[in-house]
């Protein structure tokens, strides 16, 4: 097996336990390994998202832009997978950015090819059922602690939960993503490190 694709093997196999060696085989066969540097921009408002992808190596994030402000929803990481997925679905145009954070290399699906694959190897849809139930849940507790946690106690939990984001990512876009402002962040880093949270 080609080394490029073993993230993308033991992703698939975390959730689809009794994928063979045989059907992964097929499923990297439809895979396709590209290379992103910093900046670029892989999908963009009005765009239909027609890709899935899986982190090998970098950083992505996808934001919304609102009044000339970056919102971002959500930053990803190695061995996360990454799509617009409502765009992606509905296959209508999207309503987000998703960017290269730090130069990455990703293994892409289309569309097209899964849908095929979802046809002629159902076992597969035991890995989308299973990786979107972990997502729902993901995302109903950031939305809850956006709307129910103060920003310390946001900051507390990224600490916790994903120092990788707050170690990796500059601290304006780790503000946007607790939902506050880098000034207010830098007085909430401040005040944990005068009284240790």
């Amino acid at each position: 097996m080609d080394p490029r694709f073993q993230i993308l093997h033991d992703t698939f196999k975390k959730f689809w336990s009794d994928m063979s060696e045989e059907e992964f085989g097929i499923l990297a066969g439809y895979c396709e390994i590209k290379q992103f540097a910093k900046g670029e921009v892989l999908n963009r408002p009005g765009e239909v998202c027609d890709w899935l992808s899986l982190i090998n190596e970098g950083i992505l994030r996808y934001y919304h832009a609102v009044n000339g402000k970056e919102h971002i929803g959500e930053i990803f990481f190695k061995g996360q997978m990454v799509t617009d997925y409502c765009s992606y679905t509905l296959q209508t145009g999207s309503m987000i950015y998703i960017d290269v954070v730090k130069d990455c290399e990703l293994v892409i699906i289309k569309k097209s090819d899964m849908e095929h694959l979802k046809q002629t190897m159902p076992g597969i849809l035991k890995f989308i059922a299973a990786y979107l139930a972990m997502n729902y849940i993901s995302n109903f507790q950031r939305n809850t602690s956006l709307l129910m946690d103060s920003a310390e106690t946001r900051y507390l939990n990224l600490l916790r939960d994903r120092p990788e984001v707050v170690r990796q990512v500059p601290l304006y876009m780790v503000a946007s993503y607790l939902g506050i402002t880098p000034e207010a962040l830098s007085r909430t880093r401040h005040k944990i490190a005068h009284t240790g949270g």
